[in-house]
């Protein structure tokens, strides 16, 4: 029951941004990639609704398996947004995995839990930041930025 709760209020809390979504003042020319990593289908669509009004082409799998197939073909992204609850692996494995191939893109953590443990528990995985659901343009705004001006 507690899980269940968990993903309620974490499909809760990525409704919320929907409403939130920018009016793209971060487009640019250059065309940035991102990869989500998130199994709930209501912040899949949230996510790379907001990262595409921000003109970033973005693709997003289920799975942190997925995204580590994906990644492991040899396709490069400018930004990796990672859920911490997964299927099959954690966000936090993953996030190992994925920075144990070498991976160097610009590493989001994101949940609908802003406990600290899991705050630290991403950080030492190798996510660059962390960020609370719901992912919004203004919580976007300072890493796209940092990515456009590397």
């Amino acid at each position: 029951m507690k899980l269940l709760n968990g993903i309620n209020s974490n499909k809760k809390s990525c409704q919320q941004g929907i409403s939130s979504l920018g009016n793209g003042d971060l487009i640019s020319d250059e065309k940035l990639t991102a990869l989500v990593v998130d199994s709930d289908i209501i912040c899949q669509v949230l996510e790379k609704a907001i990262l595409e009004s921000q003109g970033i082409q973005a693709q997003v799998v289920g799975s942190g398996r997925d995204a580590i197939d994906l990644l492991a073909s040899g396709v490069n992204f400018d930004l990796i947004i990672i859920a911490m609850v997964l299927p099959i692996m954690n966000g936090v494995e993953t996030t190992r995995q994925i920075r144990a191939m070498g991976i160097r893109s610009k590493m989001l953590g994101v949940t609908a839990c802003s406990y600290e443990r899991e705050r630290r528990a991403f950080l030492d995985a190798g996510v660059d930041e962390f960020i609370e659901k719901p992912l919004t343009p203004q919580k976007l705004a300072s890493v796209l930025r940092e990515i456009r001006n590397a």
